[in-house]
């Protein structure tokens, strides 16, 4: 039998210039890895964004910058591991070119090197990646497993043809083999953190300014305990690649995840990336508790969103006692209308004002996303969103991000869009990275009166921060980790100037 030798590797990333940069563990291929590990496999990782301890960035023309290694690096080390195997991770549609140009080096060093793709938009829509020659196989779903299982057949001379979330070419046809979850996720070891340089993550994060309100996090890790969400909001492409059924991590292993972290890294602040943290409640109270009785000092927030129909004044506060330093919530319209008929949320406006309320009264800085520019949506529903969000800031201080809509490939938001014919001519998946970029244009609405609208809003809502912050000063506590880094205030500086 012979041994393959794995080389993971995380692409460079294509960004806007000027624009926020959010620097994520890529934690797919460290589970890829701790896998692979387990199973006394060859496996190196290497990491385009981390790679150095300082964040590399190159103009690369039209507005935007590449983030991370160079295709020239890329390929040196490519030619140094001699893999058999390179598995390329694809986290973003916009990504997917970086994607395909790794898989094209990799072909050129050797043609015999097997290369894999797998993310996101490669789950959604495994036929974008199968039409390119360099790439053969893709990993659609979670793919632990399934490239574990790809990694033995091929070492054996075994066929691959039946390994399920497995998409690869044969005789000219695409075959896509059906994908199925992980059921029992305690099964999966902790991430393989020690292949990747965890130092220049943490360097690279603090000289970005990816801080969290209220916490000293220099130390900040991303942390998923859970997978899939059996909501149907239009606009999320979740099930795409974690599907329907909702499966989590028991709490006593998250309690021995945050141990090891806190041990091990010396982690001081986590973000739970969960798409449905708080669904199970009671799991939720076995963490809180966990935290508690094992005395763990962290602070954690959720940046991804949590339901505010979940939580309560009493789940709340228990959340702030075991460290909890700020919350998301996902609110998406501010018109009830559309959160009934078209975002199908399920979701119902008193309970984000209830949930406003409690984290008023508990002191828990408290941030609400929202999206404007949805199809079938009117411009008196859009009013109603931004009304609804300035109310929020204005009697219960809650931040807002206001996203115009994106309409993702797999989601009923992209398939209502292609039917209307709402979709921008010419939109393309390789510019949805871009400001505003790959929208939809209505009868009721187009993309000039989309950003001028939020512009408005956000200008109001900064004139509203101010005079909070004049009345209630103790409120700039909750920015002050923000303001500390300069690269932060001149972002604000220039979105004032800007509109």
């Amino acid at each position: 039998m012979k041994s393959m030798k794995t080389l993971l590797i995380n692409p460079p990333e294509t960004a806007e210039k000027g624009g926020l940069t959010v620097l994520g563990l890529p934690l797919g291929i460290l589970y890829l890895a701790a896998v692979l590990e387990k199973e006394s496999k060859d496996v190196k990782i290497f990491d385009s964004i981390t790679c150095t301890n300082k964040l590399i960035t190159k103009d690369i023309g039209n507005n935007m910058i590449r983030l991370g290694a160079s295709w020239e690096r890329i390929e040196e080390e490519i030619r140094k591991t001699e893999p058999n195997i390179i598995g390329v991770s694809n986290h973003f549609s916009s990504q997917i070119d970086n994607a395909i140009r790794v898989a094209r080096i990799a072909k050129k060093v050797n043609s015999r090197i097997i290369t894999v793709v797998g993310g996101p938009h490669a789950s959604c829509m495994p036929e974008d990646f199968l039409k390119e020659e360099c790439i053969d196989f893709i990993v659609m779903g979670e793919g632990e497993y399934a490239f574990l299982e790809l990694v033995k057949r091929l070492e054996k001379n075994e066929r691959i043809d039946n390994i399920g979330n497995l998409a690869f070419r044969k005789k000219g046809r695409n075959i896509i083999n059906p994908v199925k979850a992980i059921e029992n996720l305690d099964e999966l070891p902790f991430p393989a953190y020690h292949l990747t340089n965890m130092e220049n993550y943490f360097n690279i994060s603090k000289d970005l300014g990816r801080v969290a309100v209220g916490a000293v996090n220099d130390r900040k890790i991303s942390v998923i305990t859970s997978r899939g969400c059996p909501y149907n909001c239009c606009f999320c492409s979740i099930h795409c690649h974690m599907g329907r059924k909702w499966r989590a991590h028991s709490s006593e292993y998250v309690i021995r995840h945050i141990q090891y972290l806190v041990a091990k890294l010396r982690i001081n602040h986590i973000s739970f990336e969960d798409d449905n943290l708080v669904l199970d409640t009671k799991r939720l109270e076995e963490i809180l508790d966990g935290i508690e009785k094992n005395k763990i000092k962290i602070a954690w927030d959720t940046p991804n969103g949590i339901r505010a129909d979940r939580v309560n004044l009493n789940l709340l506060g228990r959340m702030k006692k075991a460290g909890c330093s700020s919350i998301k919530i996902g609110i998406e319209s501010g018109d009830q209308h559309v959160l009934d008929n078209i975002v199908g949320k399920n979701l119902k406006l008193k309970d984000v004002i209830d949930v406003a309320d409690a984290c008023k009264k508990l002191d828990i800085p408290l941030t609400g996303f929202f999206i404007i520019g949805y199809p079938e949506e009117k411009k008196e529903n859009i009013k109603h969103t931004l009304d609804f969000a300035y109310m929020l800031k204005r009697r219960y201080y809650m931040d807002s991000v206001m996203t115009i809509a994106m309409p993702l490939i797999g989601t009923k938001m992209y398939e209502t869009s292609k039917e209307k014919n709402y979709l921008v001519e010419g939109h393309n998946p390789s510019e949805f990275g871009s400001k505003d970029s790959w929208v939809i244009e209505t009868e009721n609405f187009n993309l000039d009166y989309l950003r001028s609208e939020r512009n408005r809003f956000y200008k109001k809502i900064m004139l509203l921060q101010i005079l909070q912050i004049i009345g209630k000063p103790s409120i700039l506590l909750r920015y002050i980790h923000i303001l500390k880094n300069p690269k932060n205030c001149m972002q604000i500086l220039r979105y004032l100037i800007k509109t």
